[in-house]
């Protein structure tokens, strides 16, 4: 089974809206960060997110951008990230995406990175900075070829006839809509607007739809039902390692206790 399959069979794997976990790989150091990943997906987590780090997330708040000069600073490489990556499927059947900026991808070199997460059994990609449009590095394409999802981002600003032609062009079985402008970390309110759009690109592209940015909670979640097929929860896992952490307690056991929290 390719990235692409394994994906769309979690988004039909069960009712209700799902739940994409986001971690930062190497954060607070590789051994950690494995055992995180492995409570994340064990304790009901239906997608993971692993974003390797990098010196400027731009998209980030303070939280995950503490996370990745931490994670740098243990000296977690993209290499070493993808090894743990790969460790990671060997224990689970759960979804397994990338989250990159584009700058650490093309340190690694494109291809070379496709062909290693398409061997090492990984899902996708998530490059919130990469050009839908950008004709020469064609990672969308590659991406495809391997079985690897190239998941599209959707900002708030993006019309629906955008939205349709990016999800037209993408082999991935959902996309990754931004609920507002900004950095991750400050807690969305979920109005009337903000729903019907999310239902109004689900109709018009008929991919599925994950909802991302400011999601901390469970009523948070249970007020995307019908709206969204899958929340993605950031800052929340990232900060309950890292209360953990401070408090001498282990931050695989927070993370999976918010999981539980968060999943039916």
């Amino acid at each position: 089974m390719n990235g692409i399959d394994r994906i769309r069979r979690a988004f039909a794997a069960r009712e209700g809206v799902k739940v994409m976990a986001h971690s930062v790989c190497g954060y607070p150091d590789m051994a950690a960060s494995l055992r995180i990943l492995e409570a994340l997906a064990s304790s009901g987590a239906d997608l993971i997110e692993a974003q390797l780090p990098f010196s400027d997330p731009s998209a980030d708040g303070p939280s995950i951008v503490a996370a990745n000069g931490a994670a740098l600073r243990a000296r977690s490489s993209t290499a070493a990230c993808l090894e743990t990556l790969e460790g990671l499927r060997s224990k689970t059947a759960v979804p397994i995406l990338v989250m990159s900026y584009i700058n650490p991808l093309l340190a690694y070199g494109i291809d070379k990175l496709v062909e290693r997460a398409a061997r090492s059994g990984l899902d996708g990609l998530i490059v919130p900075d990469y050009p839908d449009d950008e004709p020469e590095l064609a990672l969308g394409e590659k991406c495809a070829a391997a079985g690897l999802a190239l998941v599209p981002l959707v900002a708030p600003s993006t019309s629906l006839e955008r939205a349709a032609a990016l999800a037209a062009g993408s082999a991935s079985p959902f996309l990754y809509v931004v609920l507002r402008l900004g950095v991750t970390g400050r807690r969305t309110e979920l109005d009337e607007a903000s729903l019907e759009r999310l239902a109004a690109l689900k109709e018009r592209t008929g991919k599925f739809i994950a909802a991302g940015f400011g999601i901390l909670d469970r009523a948070q979640i249970r007020a995307l039902g019908g709206a969204a097929d899958c929340a993605i929860v950031g800052s929340a896992f990232v900060d309950a390692a890292r209360v953990a952490i401070e408090a001498g307690r282990d931050p695989a056991e927070a993370v999976g206790r918010l999981v539980r929290s968060l999943t039916p």
